[in-house]
């Protein structure tokens, strides 16, 4: 899978939603990196894609009313633990585990990455 490059026209005009939305680019491009380096479960795969394609998909069209970093932490928040967490499916990555302690720590604190780890 391959990163989002962030590009200048994605740009909103509002200086705080450009940071914030670049910020979560960079955190969401931590998670395909990490995903990368461990073997996961397919849901997670087809999260990951899913994620990056509609992050890139609106900030191609809405860049202005965009806020992904609110959007999605809330959306990935009701998505994990994923279905297979936990189940002989489980390929114990821990990226459920990571992605759900970062996107909490990120609601709390907006703009913090969501899957760095530490």
């Amino acid at each position: 899978m391959r990163p989002i490059r962030w590009n200048s026209r994605y740009r909103s005009g509002d200086a705080e939603t450009d940071r914030r939305n670049r910020a979560f680019v960079d955190c969401l491009n931590s998670l395909i990196d990490a995903a990368g380096r461990r073997e996961h479960c397919r849901e997670l795969e087809d999260v990951i894609s899913r994620l990056s394609a509609e992050a890139e998909q609106v900030l191609q069209t809405h860049p202005a009313d965009s806020d992904l970093s609110t959007v999605w932490g809330h959306r990935l928040r009701a998505m994990l633990p994923l279905s297979p967490h936990g189940s002989p499916a489980c390929h114990q990555c821990g990226l459920c585990d990571l992605a759900q302690q970062k996107i909490a720590e990120h609601l709390a604190a907006p703009a913090q990455c969501l899957f760095r780890q530490g």
